[in-house]
């Protein structure tokens, strides 16, 4: 059994929430693109051995969430924090290090890896929709910013498509309108002109 309390290292994503932050302290979460400063700790899930931390040196990480420069397990379990939550993070190699492992041997191949987080700061950052880090399809949950360039031009590319739609199929009902007019006027005439040779 490992140090975790977990019988088999998990296949998917655990996240744990190992310090809360009320709701009405909680004034902004992290997103992709945010900035973060993280104080962690990393052990390995097999036998609890340390193999990092910054809080040893007193030095919190920075990085841009969702751009893939931290491990998978980090871009998509650090979503959607408070400042000053804390999170126990077990990632599965997949989402980690892989087969290859890493630190000259200190993150051995195949390893699952578990991670005590704590955010101690977000700036905000690019929280354009859609631009998330390889396997950022398996996060459950997507942002979108209003009030981001990228969704507003969008927004007013599919709203002027829409209305050019609109007036080019009016156009087309009209003239399919003008043309039943005219095979039903022609068609009287026939009928007139019939009507009277008899």
């Amino acid at each position: 059994m490992s140090v975790q309390g977990l019988k088999e290292a998990p296949t998917n994503l655990q996240i744990g929430i190992k310090k809360r932050v009320p709701a009405d302290e909680c004034t902004k979460r992290s997103h992709d693109g945010d900035v973060l400063s993280m104080h962690y700790t990393g052990t390995l899930f097999s036998t609890g051995e340390k193999f990092d931390s910054s809080v040893d040196r007193n030095q919190p990480l920075e990085f841009t969430l969702g751009t893939g420069r931290v491990i998978k397990g980090w871009d998509l379990g650090l979503k959607n924090m408070c400042v000053g939550e804390k999170r126990r993070l077990t990632i599965p190699p997949h989402l980690g290090y892989g087969e290859q492992g890493a630190g000259g041997g200190l993150i051995p191949g195949g390893a699952t890896l578990v991670f005590d987080v704590e955010l101690m700061d977000i700036k905000e950052g690019d929280r354009a929709f859609g631009q998330s880090a390889p396997g950022a399809g398996l996060d459950m949950t997507q942002y979108i910013d209003f009030k981001s360039p990228l969704f507003l031009i969008s927004t007013g590319v599919v709203f002027f498509l829409f209305v050019v739609a609109y007036f080019v199929s009016s156009s087309q009902d009209k003239e399919k309108a003008g043309v039943t007019e005219k095979v039903v006027s022609a068609s009287s005439d026939v009928k007139e002109g019939s009507a009277k040779k008899d």
